[in-house]
């Protein structure tokens, strides 16, 4: 029997790849030159390493992750290693995926399929791996050893939170699910509808005062209980418009950001909004579209949209406050901020240091010969950046010229 839904889905986005092939000539859809900049700040590699095999050709957007004084970092495939933050040096490496039985696990070999790993988060001592394959993986944060792992009903497209003693992943089936962060065991899940047509994503939760906060592919924010999964409230910030399904698309794949009672979402559909989640209640609401996660900074929110362009946006009302456009379709990652700059990085494996007040372009290079599809990690004063091929890059910001 023909999966009409399935059909349906593929013949739209059919549609839409030979809609952008007879766009070549619109300059709306182009990449726009790279910028010649002339570097004013000085950027020190601090370290560099490799993990695997990256995410290959694979569209992933997988980050490390950091904690307890180290750097936790995967590929695709199955291979997690964990590294001194400071000094790059390794300290622990692991194959998360089961071995296949063959005598070829003698010698160290395993050919058994990816795990398709696609999010990592350190805390309560682990580091709980999350992949495609629909599982969760809790490694020792010291060792590597694995302690237990999670099947879950759905893929694990983003990286999961560990808050109130539990485990907790937005799924791309549309549920949520919460697990035990010592055992693994199942707390929760939720049950959520999904659109017949969304973008190949989702957002991790946010958590603050009990609740869990996750964007939806049907445009609302759903607040849950995060003792036992109830739901709390839900709101859209995006309403689906247009007369065919590609059009009515308006996911959250942005996670959402909480500072104090404010939460601040982005929709693919066109909608940045803040929400005061004491009451359910939007506070203001603007006309942007994105599915990159944004960076909140010093009142500021930095948006990577859906042409590249990066703005940044006052967080107390909306108002836009600076907007880069020489990157535009040059399909940018999603921001971070180190020591007062935005950095990202493009579709020729270029990175770019912006200045957080201007926008202003400051410094530039080429990291790799691939695209660059991760955000940042940045903590205290170096930011990490994972290439598609499974380099890392420790990186910081001169002060002085004596560095």
């Amino acid at each position: 029997m023909i999966n009409t839904k399935a059909l349906t889905k593929a013949l739209l986005l059919l549609s839409l790849l030979a809609g952008c092939a007879s766009n070549d000539d619109n300059p709306d859809t182009q990449p726009a030159p790279r910028p010649e900049i002339n570097n004013q700040i000085s950027v020190k590699k601090v370290w560099d390493d490799s993990v695997g095999s990256g995410v290959e050709g694979y569209y992933s957007r997988l980050k490390p992750a950091s904690g307890y004084g180290k750097l936790f970092v995967a590929d695709r495939v199955g291979e997690v290693v964990a590294f001194d933050s400071k000094s790059g040096e390794q300290i622990w490496q692991v194959d998360v995926r089961k071995l296949d039985g063959s005598w070829l696990n003698w010698f160290g070999i395993n050919l058994a399929p990816p795990a398709r790993i696609s999010g990592l988060v350190a805390s309560y001592e682990h580091v709980y791996v999350g992949t495609e394959n629909g599982q969760i993986i809790a490694l020792d944060e010291k060792s590597g050893k694995e302690k237990w792992r999670a099947e879950v009903e759905g893929e694990v497209l983003a990286p999961a939170i560990a808050e109130d003693g539990k485990v907790i992943v937005n799924l791309g089936s549309g549920k949520t699910a919460a697990v035990d962060a010592k055992t693994g065991e199942m707390v929760w899940t939720s049950i959520s509808d999904v659109p017949s047509l969304t973008l190949r994503g989702v957002s991790s939760p946010a958590y603050t005062q009990g609740g869990v906060f996750v964007g939806s592919a049907g445009g609302k924010i759903i607040t849950y209980n995060a003792k036992n999964g109830q739901l709390a409230w839900d709101l859209p910030i995006a309403k689906a418009q247009g007369a065919t399904e590609l059009a009515r698309i308006v996911d959250i794949d942005a996670t959402p950001i909480i500072s104090g009672f404010n939460l601040y979402a982005l929709s693919a559909g066109g909608s940045l909004s803040m929400v005061d989640i004491r009451n359910a209640r939007l506070a203001w609401k603007r006309e942007y579209r994105g599915y990159q996660n944004m960076f909140l900074y010093a009142g500021s929110l930095i948006i990577s949209d859906d042409r590249s362009v990066i703005y940044a946006v006052d967080s107390r009302n909306g108002v836009e406050k600076w907007a880069n456009t020489k990157l535009r379709n040059r399909r940018v990652t999603a921001a971070a901020v180190i020591s007062g700059y935005v950095v990202v990085g493009d579709f020729e494996g270029y990175i770019y240091f912006l200045d957080v007040n201007s926008g202003e372009i400051k410094y530039s290079t080429q990291l790799s010969s691939q695209a660059l599809l991760a955000q940042a990690e940045v903590v205290d004063d170096i930011a990490y950046i994972q290439t598609r091929e499974g380099k890392v890059y420790a990186l910081r910001i001169k002060q002085d010229e004596t560095e």
